[in-house]
This record gives structure tokens, sequence and C-alpha cells, in this order.
């Protein structure tokens, strides 16, 4: 379950077709987050499975993304219409025969990927054979802290992202108390918000084993917010870091 890295054999160079992207110096023309809307490969349409979508967000020098099923990540520097990608990762969930053959033609095509323009309101990507546009990303609002219910999706480790085996939640309710679960066990107690820290106060509810593989996982997420982590909204997101580098990314669920 730990994050895969793909390393490209060189950069992602992307020269000017049509208005290049990043005209005019810096990156304000592609950053953003974009949605697949249509894709091809060796004159064959990519796979989109009903329901599900492909992404590119784009913010200095972070790229990241979903892929149908997995969360991607990599490193990007854009410089006029030139951009290279690297160190594309991705996490390792499982999902159905179909998803993940998605996955597999959307990250393969971007790898393939040397050149962008606008077209219009679209982003075009295209490469040897490859073609991807992408539509703007309807902006999702903002998840209030209190309220929320907030549902893991990841554990960071310094570099490393993986997925959840288990089902944890958080919950912190504007008169202070809070409840919630860490893959094995559910807690209720206080919280605060301390500065941009998050401070709990928990007492477990139930204590039982934890079923196969889930022991490391409980570990982790009690660890993090036992150490009085720092606080980071995005959207419908919450992620909570400790000094030590580990961290909880949440969703809203």
């Amino acid at each position: 379950m730990r994050r895969s890295v793909l390393l490209l054999l060189g950069a992602l160079a992307l020269a000017a077709c049509g208005t290049p992207a990043g005209a005019g110096g810096g990156t304000a023309d592609v950053d953003g987050a974009w949605h697949l809307t249509g894709g091809t490969a060796d004159g064959a349409g990519l796979p989109a499975p009903p329901g599900t979508q492909a992404t590119l967000e784009l913010a200095g020098d972070e790229a990241r993304g979903t892929a149908f099923c997995n969360s991607w990540f990599a490193t990007a520097r854009l410089d006029g219409s030139a951009l290279s990608l690297t160190e594309i990762g991705r996490t390792e969930m499982g999902c159905p025969p179909e998803l993940m053959a998605a996955e597999s033609a959307y990250l393969t095509a971007l790898a393939a990927i040397d050149t962008a323009a606008l077209d219009g309101e679209e982003l075009v990507l295209t490469g040897d054979g490859v073609e991807l546009r992408f539509g703007p990303l309807p902006a999702v609002p903002p998840s209030p802290l209190e309220g929320t219910r907030w549902v893991l999706e990841s554990l960071i480790d310094g570099p490393t992202a993986s997925s959840v085996l288990g089902e944890a939640v958080l919950e912190l309710a504007s008169d202070g108390t809070a409840t919630g679960s860490t893959s094995c066990s559910r807690w209720s107690g206080t919280w605060q918000r301390d500065g941009g820290t998050l401070r709990t106060a928990r007492r477990e509810l139930t204590d039982q084993p934890c079923a196969s593989g889930l022991g490391a996982e409980d570990v982790h997420v009690t660890a993090v917010l036992e150490a009085g982590p720092a606080i980071e909204f995005r959207e419908d997101r919450l992620t909570l870091t400790a000094a030590d580098g580990r961290g909880l990314v949440y969703r809203a669920g």
C-alpha cells in the first residue's frame, strides 16, 4: 500500500502549439484543476469508466490528480511553454480491473505528452500518438472544520503516501466535543484549535484487537492525532501533519 514511484526516463518538454501554455511567463495560464474530457492513444479512445474521472492539478512546482482509481503525484516545472514532470508516483489502492486498466492507460498517455496548448477554455496535451483534452474542474466549496464528517483517505509518512485499509473518521463539533475512529477503535473527547494546530483530549470507547493488517494503520492515526498536528485546508480536504512528517489526509464525507 505504499506509494510507488515511476521515474521518467527524461523530462516531458511541452512546446508551443496553438496558444502556448504559460505564455507570458510563469504558470498562470495552466495553474488550477482540470478534468479529462477525452483522449486518444495510437488512434484509439482512452477508456473512461462511468462514475469516475481522471484529473490534473497544477500549482507552482506541484502536480497531482486522480487516475480513475488511485491518486497520483509529481514535481512539475513550467518555464514558458516547457513543462517537466519528475518522480511521478501514485498510491497503490486496488480497484476493479476496468478501473485499473483505465488508470494505466491514462498514466501511460501522460508520460508520452510533449506539447501543450490552450484551446479556448480547454487544455490540450499532445505527444507521439497521444492527445488528452481537459476542461476546467469546477471548484469544490470548502468544507468547514466544525460539523463536517471527515473520512480518512490517505496516510502520509514523509514523501510516502498510502491508501487506507480500514475506516477512520473525525468529527469536530462546535461545542468543543469530538468523536472519531482509528481503523481499530472508536473514541470520544474534546478538541480545540490552537493557532494552526489541532489539540485533542481523547478517551477510548472501544478497545478490541485490530483486524489483520490494520495494527500499523491504527498506530499511525493515533500518533498523529496525539502529536498536536498542523492543520491545512484545501477545498473538501483536511490534512493533519505531525512534526515528524507523518500525516493524515481526510476528505469531507
